[in-house]
């Protein structure tokens, strides 16, 4: 995988908010190491700590597709669907006694 580099326009709040993450103990801090699994410090580059940030968001979106995709799955599902697999769950059952 090729690492690109690229320039990334930081409003003030922006770069606040990159020295709250890297504070250690600062709730924002604590945030990112309870969702990214990574400590960042005050030696944390600000390359570094926006790949983190990124990482975080890759994640947070994906889950959303996740959930929003099982979400049209289950309104889609008809009452003969729901039919069908509680009667295979009770030929397993059945099975399983013998």
């Amino acid at each position: 995988m090729t690492n690109t580099r690229s320039p990334v326009p930081l409003s003030e709040l922006d770069r606040q908010f990159l020295e709250a993450i890297r504070t250690p103990g600062s709730p924002e801090n604590l945030a990112v190491q309870q969702l990214a699994g990574a400590t960042l410090g005050p030696e944390t580059s600000t390359s570094a700590a926006l790949h983190t940030l990124v990482d975080v968001a890759r994640k947070a979106v994906l889950n959303e597709v996740m959930v929003t995709g099982y979400a049209a799955l289950a309104a889609a599902q008809t009452e003969e669907d729901h039919s069908q697999r509680r009667a295979a769950r009770r030929r397993t059952a059945e099975v399983s006694r013998d």
